[in-house]
């Protein structure tokens, strides 16, 4: 598998799917507020539909750059800024593995769901702290590695061999199905609302590339290279075999 074909799926997801921009908001809150993000140099990596740097863009930050290898998701963003009557965006086709930028290029850092998608996820990780200032935050949103991946792997591997044009369709069968699983035997809310069931569900079982870690590792990860956790959400799923864990970080070395 290949970043092509993430790009490709991306290109299907996140044309059709849009989250909402006030629940997204509301999430983002949970790690930023207006006043840390005022005048700030942000990289959304891994962009998407690009409401994350719409969110930035909206409430205080200086200059917003996405990044994405989906076509269609930066066409997407580009129209929500648009839409939003942004002039503080850009968004560009770019690769976590080979960032263009200088070191030290920003101030913070947003990677939700994102680096855990490429084919080398620590690398993606060392590029995203290169470009980060001394002082910068790093968010790194990262799936969650328990006793139940290998069953999500069976079945994810098992589905990206399907055609294309059926994932869609397929996805929303099985969120039929799954639905009532989910109403009665939730764990918890979703720390981030406003998505439909059958888009988590592309999400989860059709992407091609996918890498589970523990927050153990990613948080030694991160201190070993001179960061200092200043948030930890261990589940932001419902269920904890389909969460990510949540790490923000300052880069004090």
């Amino acid at each position: 598998m290949n970043k092509e074909k993430v790009g490709k799926f991306y290109d299907v997801v996140w044309t059709e799917y849009i989250p909402e921009y006030e629940k997204t908001k509301n999430h983002w809150n949970i790690f930023y507020s207006e006043k840390e993000a005022e005048g700030k140099s942000v990289l959304d990596a891994g962009c998407g539909t690009g409401i994350f740097s719409i969110i930035f863009a909206k409430n205080g930050a200086g200059k917003v750059t996405g990044i994405d290898i989906s076509e269609g998701s930066l066409e997407t963003a580009r129209s929500l800024a648009d839409k939003f009557d942004l002039k503080n965006t850009e968004f560009r086709k770019e690769d976590m593995l080979a960032l263009p930028f200088s070191d030290e290029y920003f101030d913070i850092v947003w990677a939700w769901g994102t680096v855990h998608h490429t084919t080398d996820p620590f690398k993606a990780i060392d590029n995203l702290i290169r470009v980060l200032r001394k002082g910068g935050s790093i968010l790194l949103a990262v799936y969650t590695r328990t006793r139940l991946t290998f069953i999500h792997e069976i079945i994810r591997k098992t589905l990206v061999l399907m055609p294309r044009k059926s994932w869609t369709f397929l996805s929303k069968v099985m969120a039929l199905f799954l639905a009532p699983v989910v109403f009665f035997f939730k764990k918890r809310e979703k720390s981030r609302q406003g998505e439909k069931l059958e888009e988590l569900i592309l999400d989860w079982y059709f992407v091609p590339i996918r890498h589970y870690y523990t927050p153990d590792e990613i948080r030694s990860y991160l201190e070993e290279r001179g960061f200092e956790i200043e948030k930890f959400l261990p589940a932001s799923g419902r269920f904890n075999s389909t969460s990510n864990f949540i790490f923000k970080a300052r880069k004090t070395g």
